[in-house]
């Protein structure tokens, strides 16, 4: 028997946090490929601690529902599952071979999915989407540097793409701050995607807020300071992020057939 494990954040404050966690996992669920899968979280219930007291099989796939190889997965998620390190590893205990995977936001495919988001969201020609700016927002921190280094990735692909006419980071926690590279950009329209996996405390309410624009049950779109601003959902919430996710667990051993994805099952 093999069976996943989908680890994602949580929250006390907003419950909208774990639905893309519940979502995917039902969604995988459905396609047959795992005889168990499992939800458990840093902030809410199912903890890290207890998950693999639910777990029957000898075989755990163990993917983080994170973006980055930073503090969450690098450091708090080993620690409490008790596992041997960081991303791939492989861990026996309790009569379990676990298989920690990598988390999804380190995809390749990332980038391709922000510029959709962007696309979507602001519903701009190719003309006028090459005269609009495009900010990829990430959590960051300092405690990890290796937390940006993705965000900064992906941001380099999608200019690389030549969708928007400028490409720019902004963190929350760290430099450079959302707000000041808001301010700094010269296009009259810009775009706004959080590299976030769920719609939650930070994307409904602490980064609208931050930045004086609507919230997002509002409006996407702002008017401000001579500028039209467009604010989009979290990539997170795309349905193929499950597709990433068997994709991962495959990636550490699972028997998941390759052609397998969750837009083919039909779920």
């Amino acid at each position: 028997m093999q069976a996943l494990i989908i680890i994602g954040h949580g929250s006390h404050l907003n419950a909208e946090s774990s639905a893309p966690v519940y979502r995917h996992a039902a969604a995988i669920r459905a396609t047959g490929a795992f005889d168990e899968v499992r939800e458990c979280f840093w902030k809410e219930e199912p903890s890290m601690r207890e998950v693999f007291d639910l777990v029957e099989a000898d075989e755990v796939y163990v993917v983080p529902l994170f973006i980055s190889e930073g503090y969450f997965t690098e450091e708090v998620i080993p620690r409490e599952l008790g596992l041997d390190g960081p991303a791939p590893s492989v861990t026996r205990k309790l009569g379990k071979t676990i298989h920690y995977a990598g988390p999804v936001g380190t995809h390749p495919g990332m980038a391709s999915m922000i510029l959709r988001r962007a696309e979507e969201t602001a519903g701009l020609s190719d003309e006028q989407a090459r005269g609009a700016g495009l900010i990829i927002i990430g959590h960051g921190t300092e405690r990890n540097s290796n937390s940006a280094e993705v965000i900064y990735r992906v941001s380099r692909e999608a200019d690389e793409a030549a969708v928007f006419g400028h490409v720019r980071t902004g963190f929350l926690d760290q430099e450079p701050e959302v707000g000041e590279v808001l301010e700094s950009m010269e296009e009259d329209r810009v775009v706004l995607v959080p590299f976030f996996v769920a719609e939650g405390w930070h994307t409904q309410e602490t980064i609208p807020d931050d930045l004086g624009i609507n919230r997002p049950a509002v409006s996407t779109v702002t008017e401000k300071d001579g500028k039209v601003i467009f604010y989009a959902p979290p990539v997170g919430t795309f349905p193929e992020v499950g597709d990433i996710v068997l994709q991962r667990a495959r990636e550490a051993g699972a028997r998941v057939p390759a052609g397998l994805s969750v837009e083919a099952a039909g779920v």
